[in-house]
């Protein structure tokens, strides 16, 4: 999994109804673009390292979008 400074996070919820969380990636820690994430979490506004598993979904900025 890729991504670069910009792109949105989003952890799916891990139980029915459970809402969704969003975050936008500060920067990425691995090669080659790769997680572990630096994100802000848009409900706390905290930074945290994200270590994707299989419940997360990169959303990438359009081509030609500078962060």
């Amino acid at each position: 999994m890729q991504a670069r400074a910009g792109d949105q996070v989003v952890v799916k919820g891990h139980r029915i109804g459970e809402a969704d969380r969003k975050g936008e990636v500060l920067e990425a820690r691995g090669p080659d673009s790769s997680g572990p994430f630096l994100v802000r979490w848009d409900d706390s506004g905290h930074a945290t390292l994200l270590f994707p598993g299989t419940d997360v979904v990169i959303e990438h900025l359009p081509a030609g979008t500078v962060a």
